[in-house]
């Protein structure tokens, strides 16, 4: 097949949707499809690409892209993968950004999600009168090549994320308050954050919470070989989202088997579970910190993270990714 894929990430960004949009298109190229991709928010990609199917990442973002799929042959398919902004902040909203998420759910063939809960998020009514639920296709991760060797001098926990309201980013700094300066063993606790500031308020805001707190180190954008050294030499992720829809630094911990202390945000608990013994209120920096303390004090508590870790990281492999891609196209409803 000749696919369109749909890439909503702005051009300063190369995270999130864009790491996400390089790897379908490879998965799907290995497939022996075509594939096209067409960055619905850059005025220089031209007129939308004609093809066999659409897929479209992020409703909002892609919505006039799949409006003008539909007018131009309204047989051809259309696959749309929902995001963290459609599922937890355009639909439940409303108004024009709301509407813009609905029509583009009622005029897809088939949906895909990033975590297995997107269904809860969908409206009772559209849900029956499609008659079909949400592809889960999992994000998918290369094991660390030299596995994880956690610094022993001292605890270090990871954030991975750019610096924007949404992911609560100060979150863990603010931990740190209700945390010793050292562990009863004499370590001392760091927090690295690595991710770029995505406004100059942000970056303010960053500089004078390192200033206050000379725990916390913001490293700022690095690249994925430093990124994945980092994996492989930290103890704990922390990943304190407000809101999330599937974050792919997940996917990454899990397969490089790090525990991970994450905020109950509804991608969140898509990937990791309900009962991830690892969650925390969102916004609660007095939990999270309880958990830390947890993980170094609690070896029950430390076991249960790592299993669950190295457990969920097997549905996040390649293959997995790749098989997921592979039953979804071979749908009658989309050939």
């Amino acid at each position: 097949m000749r696919i369109v894929l749909t890439d909503p990430s702005p051009s300063q960004l190369r995270a999130g949707n864009f790491s996400t949009v390089k790897r379908w298109a490879a998965i799907l190229r290995k497939l022996r499809h075509r594939v096209i991709v067409h960055r619905v928010r850059d005025p220089k990609a031209g007129p939308l690409p004609g093809g066999d199917l659409l897929i479209a990442l992020h409703a909002g973002h892609s919505h006039r892209a799949i409006r003008r799929w539909k007018r131009r042959d309204a047989s051809a398919a259309v696959v749309l993968a929902l995001s963290g902004t459609d599922l937890h902040q355009q639909l439940p909203a409303g108004g024009a950004a709301g509407r813009r998420v609905v029509e583009s759910l009622e005029a897809a063939d088939q949906w895909v999600a990033l975590h297995r809960h997107a269904e809860r998020y969908l409206p009772a009514d559209l849900l029956r009168s499609k008659g079909r639920g949400v592809h889960f296709i999992p994000q998918s991760a290369l094991p660390l090549a030299g596995g994880r060797k956690p610094i022993q001098s001292r605890l270090r926990l990871l954030v991975i994320g750019y610096l924007r309201d949404v992911k609560d980013p100060l979150l863990p700094v603010q931990a740190l308050k209700y945390l010793p300066q050292q562990l009863s063993d004499g370590r001392p606790i760091e927090v690295v954050h690595l991710g770029g500031a995505l406004s100059k308020g942000w970056q303010r805001r960053a500089e004078r919470a390192a200033q206050r707190e000379p725990r916390w180190c913001w490293l700022g954008t690095v690249d994925r070989t430093r990124l994945r050294r980092y994996l492989a030499s930290s103890h704990l992720l922390i990943h304190p989202s407000l809101e999330e829809g599937g974050a792919n630094v997940i996917s990454e911990a899990l397969v490089a088997g790090i525990p991970i202390l994450a905020s109950d945000a509804p991608g969140n608990l898509g990937l990791l579970g309900d009962d991830h013994p690892g969650l925390f209120r969102r916004g609660d920096a007095r939990q999270l910190a309880n958990h830390i303390l947890r993980w170094v004090e609690d070896g029950g508590f430390k076991s249960r993270l790592e299993t669950g870790s190295r457990r969920l990281g097997r549905q996040h492999t390649p293959t997995a990714e790749t098989a997921a891609w592979r039953r979804l196209l071979t749908d009658s409803s989309i050939k």
